[in-house]
């Protein structure tokens, strides 16, 4: 993740990254654990961490390598600029049995839930 998704990415990079990914990912079957307790078992735990872990990378990167623009934390050097018309839009990424993310949308809201405090349009960052 350091290396292929950091701060500042390139298509190509985010490319290589999902697909080291996987590879990485597709060894998680040949986890063993020694340990066999039920009480204290950190190796257990540790397991459950590494899955959990491989499965944020894997939504976190294939929905970075989708999105093509720069907004925020995510700069993608191939695409500089910040593409509201396109990418005003949350990422929902979903993994199946088979550890395959698909990706999802959903809008940005554009609207407070109160009634106290007025909408702030969003706008690009500059320094």
């Amino acid at each position: 993740m350091q290396n292929d998704a950091a701060v500042f990415r390139t298509d190509k990079t985010l490319a290589e990254g999902v697909e080291k990914l996987y590879g990485v990912a597709a060894q998680i079957a040949d986890l063993k654990l020694e340990d066999r307790s039920l009480v204290w078992n950190s190796d257990l735990i540790e397991a459950f961490e590494l899955e959990n872990l491989l499965a944020c990378a894997k939504a976190t990167i294939v929905s970075a390598e989708a999105r093509k623009e720069s907004r925020g934390a995510h700069a993608q050097e191939d695409y500089p600029n910040r593409d509201d018309v396109n990418w005003m839009k949350h990422s929902l990424a979903s993994i199946d049995d088979k550890g395959k993310v698909a990706l999802s949308y959903r809008p940005v809201h554009t609207y407070t839930l109160t009634s106290e405090v007025d909408y702030i349009v969003p706008k690009a960052r500059v320094y």
